[in-house]
């Protein structure tokens, strides 16, 4: 159930700052842009991580960062972790339709004995801007990598 409430809590954290006459952006635009978990590989010093960014939205993403952590373990949950990593293979101007393929690698080294990291539920963070790079365009989502066998 934590998991569930810690993806609908991220969707929620949804924000588009400020309202403007010359934008018609709304939340349901901002739910058209997925990142999802496409391949893990395991290696001997770390974790690769392929996560596929799809702009299905009608507009251009003029600029995001994509974040990935291990979320920090707690008795009742999990909490944001301060250390990320960020994607790399992310570009500017991202098209409506339009997917990228993101790559992080997360090196074991300073967590092989680390138990407080939620290494199981791994969260990807996105902060960008639709259409132009002004504060009244920012947006942000994120959730919980999982890896969708079906695909």
């Amino acid at each position: 159930m934590n998991k569930k409430l810690i993806n609908l809590f991220m969707i929620l954290l949804i924000v588009i700052v400020g309202c403007s006459n010359k934008s018609e952006i709304r939340i349901e635009d901002i739910e058209k842009i997925q990142l999802d978990l496409v391949e893990i590989q395991n290696m001997d010093d770390g974790t690769g991580y392929h996560i596929k960014l799809l702009n299905e939205s009608d507009y251009v993403i003029k600029q995001n960062i994509v974040h990935f952590e291990y979320p920090i373990k707690l008795d009742n949950g999990i909490k944001e972790n301060k250390y990320k990593i960020e994607a790399t293979n992310n570009r500017l101007n991202i098209q409506p339709d339009e997917e990228v393929m993101l790559y992080v690698f997360a090196p074991f080294e300073g967590m092989s004995e680390n138990q407080t990291l939620a290494l199981d539920d791994p969260s990807v963070m996105l902060k960008g801007y639709l259409e132009e790079v002004n504060e009244e365009y920012m947006f942000s989502i994120g959730r919980i990598l999982t890896l969708n066998h079906s695909e």
